[in-house]
């Protein structure tokens, strides 16, 4: 597991900004699941136990395997999906690193 107070996701509703939705972390103890090598060939990114990317297919843009619980909110504030299954189009993961000074 990993640790943050600082994770959120976010998901931009037809690439408009008006309609994107932006869910900070509420626990941070489970924030960022980290799956061990074997596993990292079908499933990417795991936030919070209830948003995942699952594939059969070693490529998440096939099939509709993803998955954002939208019943659960006690990782992050809220569902960035109306529906708990979907497939992904395109997705970027990003690591914020504070420069000291």
């Amino acid at each position: 597991m990993g640790k943050t107070n600082d994770s959120f996701i976010f998901s931009l509703k037809n690439g408009n900004i008006q309609n994107s939705i932006l869910s900070r972390v509420k626990n941070r103890d489970k924030a960022i699941f980290n799956l061990g090598k074997v596993n990292q060939v079908y499933f990417g990114p795991y936030f919070g136990e209830v948003f995942y990317m699952y594939s059969y297919f070693s490529n998440f843009m096939l099939g509709d395997c993803c998955v954002c619980d939208t019943d659960d909110h006690d990782y992050y504030e809220k569902p960035i999906t109306t529906t708990d299954y979907f497939s992904i189009v395109d997705y970027e993961v990003f690591k914020i690193i504070k420069k000291s000074s």
